[in-house]
C-alpha cells in the first residue's frame, strides 16, 4: 500500500552517523539454516556521473547458522556526489528465533530524497521504506516483501512545484530527457530447501547520463541445505577506484560483473555470469570479464569451493602494455581438523610491453614510468580462506586510483549447528 501523505527531504547538511534506538537483543544460539539478510539506502550504477558508488547505510548479516543477531547502520543529510542529497536513512537487519520460527529480516527506511539539479529542475522524494522477510516454521518456508513511498514532487526551474502520481508496480513513470521512476520492484524465490526475498523501494533512472540509482532496499535469505560449512566470497572481473576524466573526480567501480558463493555452496554445479565489455574512465581498456563460482558439502566436517575471476585482457597506455588471460582462483577445502587454501589457477597467458614478449619479475611487480605500477597474483589469508587478485594496476598519474583485474574471495567455516 502506498500513503498519499507528501514528505519532503530536509536540506542539505553534513554526513553523519546515525544510531537507531534498538531493544536489548538475546545472546545469538544455533540454528539449523543458513540465514543471511542485508540492506542500504541508495546505490548508482552505470552512466556518466558517476560510473557507481557504494551502498549508503549498508547493513549485512553475512551466512550464518545464528539466530538474535542484529545489526543498524545509518546516515543523516549525506550528498550523492553529482546527483542530490539524501535526508535520514537507517538500515536494520536481524536474525531471529522464537519457537520453532527461524527468521531473517531486512528493513530501509529513508526519510527523502533529492535527486537530479538540472535545469529540466529537481526530483524530491518523500519518506521511502522497504522490508524484506523470510521464515520457516511449522509449515516450511514463507515470505512477506513491502515497499512504501510517501510523495513524488518534481520542481521546474523558477516554477512551482508539482506533484508526480505514483507510479503503479511495473509502470513506469517517465519525465522525457529528464528521468525514468519505477516503484516497489519486489522478487520472491521459494525453492524446496530455501528462499529468497527481495524489495526495492524505488529505480530512479537518470536518462542525461545513463545513470541508475537504486533507492531503499532490502533482501534476506535462509537455507536448510547447510550440513556442516558455511560458504561466503564471491568472484569478479574487476572492482577498484578510477579517475573520472569528465571532472577529474576519483569513482568507484563495483565488483563487475559479480557472481557471489551461496552459503551452502553451489551443489557440486559451477555458476557464473559474465560481460562483454567494461567501460573505464581512464588510461585503462578492459575486454570481456566473467565471474564463475563453485561449492560442495562432501560430508561430515568436509567441504570443497572455490571462486574464480577473470578478464579477457588489459590495455595500458594505448598499447604500451597488453595483458591477456587474466585469471584469478581462489580454492579452500576443509576436512577434519584441516583447511587447506590457495591459488592454483591464478594465471596469465601473455604480457606484451611495446609489443615485446614480457615475463612477470620475480618481485611480482612492473613499473611503467609515468603510467602504471602492476602488482601481480596479490594473496590475503582470511578466516577460513583466501582472497586472490590476479592483478592490481595503481594508476601514477598523481591521483593514485587502484584498479583490481580477476577477483576470487572463498570462505568456507564450520557451521555451529
Amino acid at each position: 500500500m502506498v500513503s498519499s501523505v507528501i514528505l519532503l527531504p530536509a536540506g542539505p547538511g553534513h554526513a553523519a552517523p546515525v544510531v537507531p534506538d534498538q531493544a536489548a537483543a538475546a545472546a545469538p544460539r544455533p540454528t539449523n539454516f543458513g540465514l543471511h539478510a542485508m540492506g542500504y539506502g541508495t546505490l548508482i550504477k552505470g552512466g556518466d556521473i558517476p560510473v557507481s558508488s557504494g551502498a549508503t547505510g549498508f547493513a549485512h548479516i553475512a551466512c550464518t547458522t545464528l539466530a538474535g543477531l542484529d545489526r543498524s547502520n545509518g546516515l543523516a543529510n549525506v550528498d550523492l556526489p553529482g546527483l542530490g542529497e539524501i535526508d535520514t536513512l537507517t538500515t536494520r537487519v536481524k536474525t531471529i528465533k522464537r519457537g520453532p520460527r527461524v527468521t531473517s529480516v531486512s528493513h530501509h527506511a529513508l526519510a527523502g530524497i533529492t535527486l537530479v539539479e538540472t535545469e529540466l529542475g529537481s526530483l524530491s522524494l518523500g519518506a521511502v521504506e522497504s522490508t524484506a522477510r523470510v521464515w520457516h516454521n511449522a509449515t516450511g518456508f514463507h515470505s512477506a516483501v513491502h515497499t512504501n513511498v510517501a510523495g513524488i514532487v518534481l520542481t521546474p526551474p523558477g516554477g512551482e512545484p508539482e506533484v508526480i502520481a505514483i507510479p503503479s508496480p511495473g509502470e513506469p513513470v517517465e519525465i522525457p530527457g529528464l528521468l525514468r521512476i519505477t516503484l516497489g520492484e519486489t522478487k520472491v524465490d521459494k525453492r524446496a530447501h530455501s528462499i529468497f526475498a527481495r524489495a526495492q523501494g524505488l529505480l530512479v533512472e537518470i536518462l542525461p547520463t545513463n545513470t541508475k540509482v537504486k533507492v531503499a532496499l532490502s533482501r534476506a535469505r535462509m537455507t536448510d541445505d547447510v550440513i556442516n560449512s558455511l560458504m561466503s566470497g564471491y568472484a569478479a572481473g574487476l572492482k577498484g577506484k578510477v579517475l573520472n576524466v569528465e571532472d577529474d573526480t576519483i569513482v568507484t567501480i563495483g565488483r563487475t560483473p559479480t557472481k557471489p558463493l551461496p552459503c551452502e555452496g553451489t551443489g557440486g554445479v559451477v555458476k557464473q555470469t559474465k560481460t562483454v565489455d567494461i567501460n573505464v574512465p581512464s588510461a585503462v581498456s578492459v575486454g570481456a570479464a566473467q565471474a564463475k563460482v563453485f561449492g560442495v558439502q562432501a560430508g561430515r566436517r568436509r567441504a570443497r569451493a572455490w571462486t574464480q575471476g577473470s578478464i579477457a585482457e588489459v590495455n595500458l597506455g594505448g598499447g604500451q602494455l597488453v595483458i591477456e588471460g587474466i585469471v584469478a582462483r581462489a580454492n579452500v577445502i576443509r576436512r577434519p581438523g584441516k583447511l587447506v587454501r590457495n591459488s592454483n589457477g591464478t594465471k596469465f597467458v601473455s604480457i606484451t610491453a611495446d609489443g615485446e614478449p614480457h615475463e612477470i619479475p620475480d618481485s611480482g611487480t612492473l613499473e611503467i614510468p609515468g603510467l602504471a605500477k602492476l602488482e601481480f597474483g596479490v594473496e590475503t589469508l582470511i578466516r577460513g580462506g583466501i582472497e586472490v587478485i590476479a592483478l592490481r594496476i595503481t594508476l601514477l598519474d598523481g591521483v593514485g586510483a587502484v584498479i583490481d583485474l580477476g577477483v576470487a574471495r572463498t570462505q568456507v567455516k564450520k557451521a555451529i549447528l
